[in-house]
């Protein structure tokens, strides 16, 4: 895990986020359901980001030379944390955004 903040910044950046998420979720009381979705959007984000961070690890360790599908495989592993973070931000503002409305 140590290796993952020395390694990976976004990483870092993620927990500081979900830290003001589950903070300002705490301040405006969100239901038990509103909750799980918010949880749980956090953890697929930060999972996918272990993932990621697991793949470019691995293709490195396969390859130090430039390769096509290395690419692809870190681009591929990347996008997947956007598609997480992108499911997040929706689940944050369709649970969040009534509150302050």
């Amino acid at each position: 895990m140590v290796q993952l903040f020395k390694k990976d910044r976004k990483f870092l950046l993620h927990i500081i986020i979900a830290m003001a998420v589950i903070f300002i979720c705490f301040a405006v009381n969100i239901t038990a359901v509103e909750w799980l979705f918010i949880i749980t959007a956090i953890f697929l984000v930060l999972i996918t980001e272990i993932l990621n961070s697991a793949i470019e690890y691995t293709v490195d360790l396969v390859t130090d030379d430039y390769h096509i599908l290395a690419r692809y495989a870190k681009d591929i592993a990347a996008a997947a944390v956007i598609f997480s973070s992108l499911y997040a931000v929706i689940a944050g503002m369709i649970i969040l955004l009534p509150y302050f409305v």
